[in-house]
């Protein structure tokens, strides 16, 4: 692993690549976007465009599916979530090689995270900000990406965080075509799965346990090959936290559960049924970075998990035989 010169005057939040792994994006401080591609023959990060996206920080993006077209959903700072495409007609390196689709400005405070959903729910993104609500938004036709339609809008935290206090938020769709929808949330020092009940809701389906800060990062694993699901989350506490997430066969029905993890009740309970419908259980907790735990990751496959943090080094981690995750490989950026 080696490091590339990026080009951005500020701090950069965020990294994605496309879903070939052959473009990657970045958002900085400075406003900008940049898209580089690698060159096949020199194995080396070249800048394909570069363009002022936002009025403030650019501080997450992501890819759409290919299927829906070379799109990227960005949002900022400045409470906006903004829709870009590649027009390939375009030169490289004019700053107009991305066209912007549309704006959305519902939130009310500075968005922290947008992610779009499987490519199976349809295209569909979510986004999630300092205003503590979750927002979640269809494109009316997959054929004009200008016109979206807010679908969903919850209460993630009972109170937004006061302004003067850090905060952090995330979150990562269940990539499974074989289960019902479902997407892990995290807000300040909580993670909650939410899930589509029967009436097409999202209701609270049972909270990850154990953290003591912010959590930076959380990511649902690809199910390939198993039963079970595997949720991972990166803490300001230092932990780095494996779950394993099954189907609770107690619970009768989701339609029962109400929002009981917003108005301040345990997740996913009512008054008259207080089973969740997913069965939550920790099953690896690593201090390894010996410090915050800024960002993980699952492979393709959901076999190996990648965690950074503020020991400047990336740790590769994967389920022994026992299905007890153990570090399998250090790697530390040269120069």
């Amino acid at each position: 692993m080696k490091p590339f010169l990026t080009g951005h005057a500020d701090l950069v939040h965020d990294v994605s690549y496309d879903f070939y792994g052959r473009h990657v994006a970045t958002c900085s401080s400075d406003q900008q976007i940049k898209v580089f591609k690698l060159d096949k023959e020199t194995n080396e990060w070249e800048l394909s465009d570069s363009w002022k996206a936002h009025d403030s920080s650019v501080v997450s993006l992501d890819w759409a599916a290919p299927e829906f077209g070379r799109v990227i959903a960005s949002v900022s700072y400045d409470k906006t979530i903004k829709l870009w495409e590649e027009d390939p007609d375009v030169s490289e390196l004019s700053g107009k090689r991305w066209q912007k689709l549309c704006t959305l400005n519902d939130a009310t405070g500075p968005l922290f995270c947008v992610k779009f959903a499987p490519s199976h729910l349809g295209l569909r993104l979510a986004a999630l900000g300092n205003d503590g609500k979750l927002r979640m938004y269809d494109a009316l036709e997959s054929s004009d990406l200008r016109s979206w339609t807010l679908t969903s809008e919850l209460s993630v935290l009972p109170d937004p965080p006061a302004s003067h206090l850090q905060s952090d938020f995330d979150l990562s769709w269940c990539p499974s075509r074989f289960s019902t929808e479902r997407l892990a949330v995290s807000a300040m020092d909580r993670a909650v799965i939410y899930q589509r009940n029967k009436q097409g809701k999202l209701v609270p389906a049972g909270e990850l346990p154990g953290h003591k800060g912010l959590i930076r990062s959380i990511a649902w694993a690809p199910s390939i090959g198993r039963w079970f699901q595997l949720i991972a989350t990166g803490c300001q506490d230092g932990k780095l936290r494996i779950y394993k997430i099954t189907e609770n066969p107690e619970a009768d029905t989701i339609s029962s559960v109400t929002e009981g993890a917003v108005n301040g009740n345990a997740p996913g309970t009512t008054e008259s049924d207080s089973t969740v419908p997913l069965s939550i259980e920790l099953i690896g907790e690593h201090a390894d970075h010996q410090g915050e735990v800024w960002s993980v990751s699952w492979n393709l496959t959901g076999t190996i998990l990648s965690s950074s943090g503020d020991d400047g080094k990336v740790r590769l981690w994967k389920a022994s035989y026992s299905n007890e995750f153990r570090c399998m490989s250090v790697v530390q950026a040269s120069r």
